[in-house]
């Protein structure tokens, strides 16, 4: 019954919200983060997306 919830649009957000709240934590912390880093320049309409370190 729990995963049914987060098919739900409004189980998406708190699930996205909860993911980006946990990856501020970790990067606050000093640890990589879940989610990769993007940087956008709007002026120059590029978007670079970084992939996890290895």
């Amino acid at each position: 019954m729990g995963f049914a919830v987060f098919m739900t649009l409004p189980g998406l957000v708190i699930l996205l919200t909860l993911a980006a709240f946990a990856d501020q934590l970790l990067l606050r912390a000093g640890h990589a983060g879940l989610l990769p880093c993007t940087t956008i320049d709007l002026e120059g309409g590029t978007a670079v997306v970084c992939g996890p370190r290895s």
